[in-house]
């Protein structure tokens, strides 16, 4: 006895189904997996998030940032140093993030690879303007900008180092 096109259509339809929510999983698992091995944080005081920093700014004494973000504000403009154009590039191993919450007491360390980096779309985000253009930044900027510095700040209640190695 054969089964009817109906049912054979239905299981095709159910498999099919099944194989992209499996895919779905594996994928979101695979972020989370891939966020908790590059992401690190800890509860610490002021003074031990303040010697973390003081200790990795001793490494780049001399070195101008990519952007400066200094202020009290959330609205504050950042200060970006764009590298010539012409400037050679350097190959990003990793970008390495520091932040420290001071609401929370919270230092958070990241390290993003630098394949991650390069994965991630250049296309424009949101409405493209001039303004939004001149402070756009692309893995082009951080190679051209080199290794080291890339970004200093503070406000009232976060502390954030970026550098690249």
């Amino acid at each position: 006895m054969m089964a009817s096109p109906k049912r054979t259509w239905l299981w095709v339809v159910l498999g099919v189904m099944a194989t992209l929510a499996l895919v779905v999983v594996a994928l979101v698992g695979g972020a989370v997996y891939e966020f908790r091995r590059h992401v690190r944080t800890e509860t610490v005081e002021p003074s031990t998030a303040e010697q973390e920093f003081e200790r990795q700014m001793r490494r780049f004494a001399g070195q101008q940032p990519l952007i400066e973000l200094v202020g009290r504000d959330r609205d504050d403009e950042p200060t970006i140093h764009r590298p010539p154009a012409n400037a050679p590039r350097v190959q990003i191993q990793t970008l390495r993030v520091l932040i420290y919450d001071l609401n929370e007491g919270r230092l958070i360390h990241a390290d993003i690879p630098g394949w991650m980096l390069r994965a991630l779309p250049s296309s424009r985000f949101g409405a493209v303007g001039d303004e939004f253009e001149r402070r756009r930044l692309t893995i082009d900027d951080l190679e051209r900008h080199g290794l080291g510095l890339v970004l200093t700040g503070r406000n009232y209640n976060t502390r954030i180092l970026m550098w690249t190695e």
